[in-house]
């Protein structure tokens, strides 16, 4: 039993945050077409990071590497 009221859950968004986690990620997995968006997100990222990296220990050998948190 919830102690708030109906219009106080829709504001605060407890709905929304329910189909964003439970719901969303189901029915992205199975997209074919963000699946390969995703992927070369995470391959362009990759990239990136190597080519900062190499350019970090050019500079500075003693340079630690950096890595690039993603959502």
């Amino acid at each position: 039993m919830s102690f708030m009221s109906n219009k106080s859950i829709l504001k605060e968004g407890v709905l929304d945050f329910i189909v964003k986690k439970f719901f969303l990620p189901n029915a992205l997995k199975k997209d074919k077409k963000f699946q390969k968006l995703s992927k070369k997100a995470d391959r362009a990222l990759s990239d990136f990071e190597k080519a900062v990296n190499a350019e970090l220990k050019k500079n500075d050998p003693n340079a630690k590497p950096i890595k690039i948190k993603s959502i």
